[in-house]
């Protein structure tokens, strides 16, 4: 059996994404349908979010990993970027002081 929700949402917010919808062929009920079934079928919301970088325990992990790899590998010294824009760094790594 089909439920009703009650949302408060900004009135300036809530046309904007009214005319957004109409534009793409939905309307409010289609878009939250369609999400939830998203969030449910995926086990994730379709979108990243996230607090500031340097806050979010994800990055924090990785930074930890990288630091690990780059104090048993050494790194490798960044030099700047080509004419390509292409990242260039030194043919050997380099002591990692970290």
């Amino acid at each position: 059996m089909p439920r009703s929700i009650t949302m408060r949402i900004d009135d300036k917010l809530k046309k904007q994404a009214d005319e957004t919808l109409k534009e793409i062929g939905l309307n409010m009920t289609a878009y939250f349908t369609s999400s939830l079934k998203a969030l449910v079928r995926e086990k994730k919301v379709p979108f990243e979010l996230t607090t500031s970088q340097h806050n979010n325990a994800t990055y924090l992990a990785k930074l930890d990993m990288a630091i690990e790899d780059a104090k048993e590998h050494g790194v490798y010294e960044y030099l700047g970027k080509d004419e390509n824009g292409k990242a260039i760094f030194s043919d050997t790594p380099q002591k990692a002081v970290i």
